[in-house]
């Protein structure tokens, strides 16, 4: 692929955004950031991409987003948020520690074999009453045209299967036998719904202008994971595997999002399709990353001194992180999330600069 040599100028825009919080310089790069994006999965990019050239499209309009405190399109308060979901779950928002969770002891499923009688799928008709216009209008005010636009499904299958029936009755139902078959056929069900809301996103926005899916499910804790990687790809994976597919075959990419201490599950991710991970920093990436990353792009967030930090140490911090994240190749993508303090405005810009220069090279 072509390389662009960095000017100077490509910084000097005497503009600025904001970005989760974070202030940085609209820069005038030589290519878009989608395309930036894409080149990067294929071990290529201009410069060191980052979740800020992402349009998440998490819309209010989609119960889910609003119910888990996860909306993009709208600018909604502590109090506005929780609530219930499509299936009519109620979700209760915690301002601390920014999402939500579903009540203990109110779940409305003890066993998987009776989710016929107790879940309440969706309908169509519920799905088009959602004010898909009005979604579609936010999203051009709020996301650049030349970002990468990807759909969030918020909730996969365990994340699903925990809100049904809670954590432990959830966990417990994944290694029942006797709820094994019920098990399959509730998953399947929800692999049809998410294919549809794709379908739904799709024909909104236009498919030219959705370049991603990404679907949420936590795997893992603090210090390890749920289950074992048998029971993953028993249980979980053909689904990944429907959806992914269904994903590729529209042209898009495919990203789930997983928390917790996953390392030793990346390879199903693999398996299952998915491009990207959206993960936390506690993986050893010293290790997963030369096994796995010309197969996974995988999100990182970076050390940052505090923003009251001199300049100097944010410009020796970015050029840190490019070094460590270009050293294996091109195994990263920028992500603030987990980082301890903002990213600054000289800290990004650094970002953009010293990698546009390495990677020109």
């Amino acid at each position: 692929m072509e390389k662009y040599k960095f000017d100077e100028k490509e910084l000097q825009t005497g503009k600025s955004r904001v970005v989760f919080g974070c202030e940085m310089t609209e820069f005038d790069p030589p290519i878009t950031p989608k395309e930036n994006l894409l080149r990067a999965l294929k071990g290529e990019p201009v410069w060191l991409p980052s979740t800020f050239d992402y349009g998440y499209l998490c819309p209010e309009c989609v119960p889910d987003n609003v119910a888990k405190g996860n909306v993009m399109d709208a600018r909604l308060s502590a109090a506005e948020l929780g609530g219930k979901d499509m299936f009519g779950i109620e979700w209760e928002y915690v301002e601390q520690v920014g999402g939500s969770t579903t009540r203990p002891g109110h779940a409305p499923l003890e066993d998987v074999n009776d989710w016929k009688e107790v879940i309440h799928f969706p309908t169509k008709e519920y799905i088009d009453s959602w004010d898909w216009e009005e979604m579609k209008r936010r999203t051009e005010v709020f996301f650049r045209k030349n970002d990468f636009w990807e759909i969030i499904i918020c909730s996969g299958y365990f994340e699903r299967l925990i809100s049904f029936m809670d954590f432990e009755e959830a966990a417990v139902a994944m290694i029942d036998e006797e709820q094994e078959e019920a098990i399959q056929e509730l998953f399947e069900k929800l692999t049809d719904l998410y294919i549809s809301l794709i379908d739904k996103f799709l024909d909104v926005l236009g498919s030219e202008n959705v370049d991603a899916v990404c679907v949420h499910d936590d795997w893992g804790h603090q210090r390890g994971v749920f289950f074992s990687s048998e029971l993953i790809r028993e249980k979980i994976l053909p689904h990944m595997q429907r959806i992914t597919d269904y994903i590729h075959k529209k042209g898009m990419i495919a990203e789930c999002h997983s928390c917790g201490k996953v390392d030793p599950l990346i390879p199903i991710y693999i398996e299952a399709g998915f491009d990207m991970l959206e993960c936390q920093n506690i993986l050893e990436f010293d290790q997963c990353v030369p096994e796995f990353g010309d197969k996974l792009l995988m999100h990182v967030s970076p050390d940052v001194p505090p923003l009251e930090a001199p300049e100097e140490e944010h410009i020796a911090a970015a050029r840190a992180f490019v070094d460590k994240m270009l050293q294996y190749g091109n195994p990263f993508l920028m992500d603030n999330y987990y980082s301890p303090y903002p990213l600054s405005k000289t800290f990004c810009d650094e970002v953009y600069r010293y990698s546009r220069i390495k990677l020109a090279e």
